[in-house]
Parts: C-alpha cells; sequence; structure tokens
C-alpha cells in the first residue's frame, strides 16, 4: 500500500512553496499527498489539481485584545477539532508541518493518533508554532542552522537540509543568462507572495532616472493586483521596456532573463537567487514576525550575495 502524507502549512510563501515542492517530490515517488492550508495557501495550488486539501480557517492569540485573544483561541480549538476529524478520515502514515499558525492544529492533533511529525523550518529563527512543535515532533529540519535562540534540547533531532526548491530551479545548473551587452540592464522586482506596495511606489521613477540616464533599460515588475494598471501605464509612457505581473509561475525564466534583482526577504525567494547565481538588493519588510526577513538577508549578505536596505 502506498504511504500517504499530511503536510500543513499556508499563509505566506514561503510556508506553501517548500510544502508544494515536497508534495510533488513525494507524488513522483508514489505516495498519496494531503495539504491541509488555509484560504491564502489554497490558492497556490489551483494549478496542482493531483493534490488533494482541505482548508482550515483559523487564527494566531498574538498581538491580539482581550476579544480577538478569546475569538482566535476558539477558532484555533475548532481547527483542532477539524483536524482530528481529517487524521481519523485520511489515516496518514506522516503528518509533516511547514510554520505558520496553520500549521498547528493538525500537527498538534498528530498526537492523538500517536502520528510521527516532522517540521521544518524555512527562516533564519524558528517560528513560533514550529517552536511550540518542537518539544513533541519526532525530527526537526533546518533550511539553515539556526545560531540564535534555538533550543539546545532539541539539537539532538535536528537536522539541516537545505533549502526546499522547485526541482526546475535545482536542475536549472548549468544555465546561461540570456546574452546582454553594455548598456542593456534588465531588472527583477520582487514583492514576495503578498507583493509589496512600496516597490510600486518608489522603483519605477528610479528606473525612469536609470533611462534618462542613457541606459537601455528593462524592468520584470512583480506588484500588488490594484498596481497593475498603473505601472503598465507609467513604464509606457516613458517607452520603458517592462513585463508587469502580480504573480507569474515560471519564475525560473524571469531570474535567469535578469541581470540583478530587488526583492523582500522571504526565505523561498532568496534562496532561488542565490542557487541561481543572481546578484540582489535585499529590502527586508521591515515588520516580519520575529524580524526573520533580515535575519534571511544579513545571512546571505554575510556571504556576498547581496546588498541590504533596511
Amino acid at each position: 500500500m502506498n504511504k500517504k502524507i499530511i503536510f500543513s502549512g499556508g499563509g505566506t510563501g514561503g510556508h506553501i512553496f517548500p510544502a508544494i515542492n515536497l508534495m510533488r517530490h513525494f507524488l513522483d515517488k508514489k505516495c498519496e499527498v494531503i495539504l491541509v492550508t488555509d484560504n491564502r495557501g489554497n490558492n497556490f495550488i489551483k494549478n496542482y489539481s493531483e493534490f488533494k486539501s482541505y482548508i482550515l480557517r483559523t487564527d494566531t492569540p498574538t498581538n491580539k485584545n482581550l476579544f480577538k485573544k478569546f475569538f482566535s483561541y476558539f477558532l484555533i480549538f475548532y481547527s483542532i477539532v477539524r483536524s482530528i476529524i481529517i487524521l481519523r478520515k485520511e489515516k496518514p502514515n506522516l503528518v509533516f508541518g511547514f510554520g505558520g499558525y496553520v500549521s498547528f492544529p493538525v500537527s498538534f492533533a498528530s498526537r492523538f493518533f500517536n502520528l510521527p511529525l516532522v517540521i521544518y523550518e524555512n527562516n533564519m529563527v524558528l517560528g513560533r508554532t514550529n517552536k511550540y512543535l518542537s518539544s513533541f515532533s519526532r525530527k526537526i529540519f533546518l533550511a539553515k542552522k539556526i545560531m540564535k535562540n534555538f533550543p539546545e534540547k532539541y539539537k539532538s533531532k535536528t537536522y539541516e537540509v537545505g533549502s526546499i526548491l522547485n526541482k526546475n530551479i535545482i536542475n536549472s545548473l548549468p544555465f546561461s543568462r540570456e546574452n546582454y551587452s553594455e548598456g542593456k540592464f534588465s531588472i527583477l522586482v520582487l514583492g514576495g507572495s503578498q507583493g509589496a506596495e512600496i516597490f510600486g511606489t518608489v522603483i519605477p521613477t528610479v528606473v525612469k532616472m536609470i533611462k534618462e540616464a542613457g541606459y537601455e533599460i528593462k524592468i520584470n515588475q512583480q506588484c500588488t493586483i490594484g498596481q497593475k494598471n498603473l505601472l503598465n501605464n507609467f513604464y509606457e509612457s516613458n517607452n520603458i521596456k517592462k513585463y508587469v505581473f502580480d504573480f507569474d509561475a515560471n519564475i525560473l525564466k524571469l531570474i535567469l532573463s535578469s541581470n540583478i534583482a530587488i526583492t523582500r526577504c522571504g526565505a523561498s525567494t532568496t534562496a532561488e537567487l542565490v542557487h541561481t547565481f543572481t546578484p540582489f538588493i535585499a529590502v527586508p519588510l521591515p515588520n516580519s514576525i520575529d524580524n526573520h526577513q533580515y535575519l534571511n538577508a544579513k545571512y546571505y549578505e554575510n556571504k556576498g550575495c547581496c546588498w541590504i536596505i533596511e
């Protein structure tokens, strides 16, 4: 009988993309894979009809007033009950948690069935959900060694396994970038899975200045849906070559056709840029939980892969 694995994660791309990449791997190995996620995470798997998924509505009590805390705890309790029902129905062999508060209910519920739980941390700081789940998980997989505030008592079951990337990106080496000559330059702007509204406000003016200085330039810019028409109109009116998008499934092609990237500092995005030897200007999200985006960027700056602008 084929093994069945339940993957749990959602919210941002940093949690969901590694889960999708690993689900595709185990699907190729003839395992049955199921994703437990939230509405945002479910949007990322619309192009993967082979994936069965369940949607949980849950929340975090962090930084909430008393009433909102109570409501958050109610949602968490409700989602744990739903997770117990899902596990009883599906009878998986393994539960694999990828962090984010949506991964907590089904990972926690695995205890009631004595199911092995494995968790994965993509960032340079152990997320709050994973920190709680570490006490009863069988294994803790890390993208990179966490140097700060990692509980010593869990190190015996901790393994540094690297970033879980899309196989197309892993297999992209050796690769060649599109030929470009002096004076022609392509910039890729990435705002992460949630977009970066500030990039759509600041970067177009800078690109225009570069164009007016006599350089032939092309801009590939990710933006929020609401900014798309505005950016297209701006670049067209200034005769700047552009491709403006809110999401593109073929991100590898965009990376390999660009000379440099300007990006938020999610763990998956930065790992993809480093793997393809793409230099980047890192602009960490200032209010990321536990300042994890800055820590992600600092790790790569210390290795000479990027420049940080706070």
